[in-house]
């Protein structure tokens, strides 16, 4: 007998369809029918997923395989991967194809009577831009709105997005076109304060290499009647400056936005003024108080303009000021500079007065404050003087003093350097090497203490030279060069003549006392006569430690 069998092949892509069918005679195996189709062309878009179903009839029912571009061979009972499966009916299903996935893909159709196939080639294309949002849309507004249109695209190449408007007008990302429209980069289009004359389509263009996808917004604006509503008006309480001569016409003008201006205003125009807003719906009102300045500023204590205080100390300078409204104050400095706010050594206090911290020399000069309000101005004008005193060394009332000191090798040595000035000096020693020593210093053999003490430990004969200590203050500066001399071993002082002599002298003729010392350091020597008198080296003029009667 005869037999009618049918091999269909369906493949399916997004928005492609596309059946073949076959049919013959069946007998018990399953064959195909000449003349025979060699491979069919699936053309797919990348990234999206792809179904080719490969339906097979025969008896007993055929069972359907699938061999893969790469020659991979997978079945409804193999495990398969999330990428590629077949489904129980023979479907080959692959997920976001890409372009490796093109080439032949066979479907095998086996029984125990026979086999049957069909190849499909699997062509990869890029996928056209998307537009996420809906293709046509209707949006209404009200008269005075602000909208946004979205238009959201995906591709691969990444589209380029551009709007066409109702009149032709071109609108590109992030291009000024006017102060309504402005279109984003993400391809969403701002439109501010829309009219009714905005209606209309507003189409968006996605482009990309693969193709282009267009949505189209129909804009209807619609003018309704609302309620009036005062949107801004000034502040609860207004201030204005007084100008009540008499001899000025008033004037009151009413601007097309709703402002009031009133030309120089007088004490009988304070008061409480309503501002109305009416239409056919209803009114809103508003109501301002104007309250006219009496009070301009005035600087309490304005006789006190003299202020002197020391170097590095802290100059107040009283400005409290009153008036209506409060005024504001502000400084301008000797040097040109204006303060109306703290700084790191200017604090303006609350009340408007002004310190002054660490005041130098260069702070001396004329201060001004300034107190203002709407209704004038105030000044205050003062002088500060800065007193300095230079430093004094160890009280020495010099500039430079010089002093010879000697110490003994290997031990430890302390120069003196106490500075006293206004304000307190700075005391600074410059070492034989030309090293600067900032008080305190602390060292391993050399110290400057906080007072201004040098102490150096472990002399070394190298230590004989030249220490120089420098006090400096804004007023000056002072120093003390001091001359060491480093000995090698201290000697008590030893008498060369014999402890006890006896000299004897002649009326009226000159009579010489020796009296050889040595030591080290040389020995200062003094004598007493024998009416207790004393006498020393230094008074007796002669370099031979004589004493000389005439």
């Amino acid at each position: 007998s005869h037999h009618r069998w049918r091999l269909r092949v369906l493949l399916c892509g997004e928005g492609t369809r596309t059946v073949l069918s076959k049919a013959g005679l069946k007998r018990d195996k399953v064959k195909k029918l000449s003349p025979p189709i060699l491979w069919q062309l699936l053309t797919a878009h990348s990234g999206k997923p792809v179904a080719v179903k490969c339906k097979a009839e025969g008896r007993p029912p055929p069972t359907i395989s699938w061999v893969l571009a790469n020659k991979t061979h997978i079945s409804d009972s193999s495990a398969g991967n999330n990428k590629v499966h077949v489904e129980p009916d023979g479907t080959l299903i692959i997920k976001e194809v890409t372009v490796y996935d093109r080439g032949l893909y066979m479907c095998m159709a086996k029984n125990p009577a026979g086999t049957d196939t069909l190849v499909v080639k699997l062509q990869v294309i890029a996928a056209p831009p998307a537009i996420l949002e809906e293709k046509r849309q209707r949006v209404e507004g009200m008269t005075g709105e602000n909208l946004k249109l979205p238009c959201t695209v995906k591709g691969n190449p990444q589209p380029t997005v551009h709007w066409v408007l109702f009149d032709g007008t071109v609108v590109k990302p992030l291009q000024f076109v006017n102060t309504k429209l402005f279109l984003f980069s993400n391809g969403t289009l701002h439109l501010s304060n829309i009219a009714p004359a905005d209606s209309g389509n507003y189409e968006c263009i996605a482009t990309s290499s693969t193709g282009s996808e267009r949505r189209v917004v129909s804009l209807v604006v619609e003018h309704r009647d609302t309620l009036p509503k005062i949107a801004t008006a000034s502040q609860e309480m207004t201030h204005l400056p007084d100008d009540d001569s008499g001899h000025r016409s008033r004037r009151y003008v009413l601007f097309d936005n709703g402002t009031l201006y009133l030309n120089k205003v007088g004490v009988t125009e304070g008061g409480d003024y309503t501002c109305y807003a009416e239409n056919t719906l209803g009114r809103d009102e508003m109501k301002i108080r104007i309250t006219v300045i009496m009070a301009a500023p005035q600087i309490k204590h304005n006789y006190k303009t003299y202020v002197k205080v020391k170097a590095g100390g802290i100059a107040l300078l009283d400005c409290e000021a009153v008036g209506e409204p409060k005024p504001k104050i502000f400084w301008l400095l000797p040097s040109s500079d204006m303060i109306s706010s703290s700084t790191a050594r200017h604090f303006l206090h609350a009340n408007g007065s002004l310190s002054v911290s660490q005041v130098k020399l260069l702070d001396a000069g004329e201060y001004m404050c300034v107190a203002r309000n709407p209704g004038g101005d105030d000044t205050k004008l003062y002088k500060l003087d800065v007193v300095a005193k230079p430093p004094i060394i160890n009280g020495l009332y010099v500039n430079k003093t010089i002093m010879k000191v000697t110490a003994v090798r290997h031990s430890k040595k302390q120069i003196d350097c106490r500075a006293e000035g206004t304000p307190p000096p700075q005391i600074m020693w410059i070492m034989p090497d030309n090293i600067f020593l900032t008080a305190p210093y602390y060292g391993s053999r050399i110290v400057v203490h906080k007072n201004g003490t040098l102490e150096i430990r472990n002399i070394r004969p190298s230590d004989t030279a030249e220490f120089i200590c420098v006090a400096r203050n804004d007023g000056g500066e002072s120093m003390l060069v001091v001359q060491l001399e480093v000995l090698e071993m201290l000697r008590r002082p030893i008498f060369k003549n014999p402890f006890n002599e006896k000299i004897t002298a002649k009326p009226g003729k000159t009579t010489t006392l020796n009296c050889s010392v040595d030591g080290n350091p040389p020995p200062d020597i003094s004598w007493m006569l024998p009416n207790g008198t004393w006498f020393s080296s230094d008074y007796l003029l002669n370099m031979f430690d004589y004493l000389v009667f005439f």
